[in-house]
């Protein structure tokens, strides 16, 4: 899966501030989850990511995910993703970042050969947010 493999690829060393680390991931699983499925190896694959990143936050790394896991679910069902994206991707900072985080979108919602209109408008809308702050 090319999804796997570009995540395999991301050197999360040259990231060093742990917000913007967070609201990668953030961003990411909002992608896995936006089209209101994630199966179960989704899941293992995410948090077997978070368990690999450079981590200097008190949360633990498996409690974090599941507080975001929640986060995401409410932001879809309470149709705030746009709000939620926005809210990540202000939390960029660094350019390489910023490329990474619309690359790993873009990776996540074409990984089942099939975009959505909710990936397809959340991927928009994240573009635009990255280029605004650029």
């Amino acid at each position: 899966m090319r999804f796997t493999v570009f995540i395999q690829a991301l050197d999360l060393g040259q990231c060093k501030d742990q917000i913007q680390r967070q609201a990668l991931f953030d961003i990411a699983l909002m992608f896995v989850m936006i089209d209101g499925i994630i199966e179960e190896q989704e899941r293992t694959y995410m948090q077997g990511w978070l368990s690999n990143l450079e981590w200097s936050n008190e949360t633990d790394k498996l409690d974090y995910y599941f507080a975001v896991e929640k986060k995401v679910m409410d932001a879809i069902a309470m149709k705030e993703v746009e709000d939620y994206l926005a809210h990540r991707a202000a939390l960029l900072t660094d350019p390489w970042m910023k490329e990474q985080a619309m690359q790993l979108a873009e990776d996540i919602s074409h990984a089942d050969g099939n975009l959505d209109d909710s990936e397809k408008a959340a991927l928009d809308f994240l573009l635009v947010k990255l280029i605004d702050k650029r």
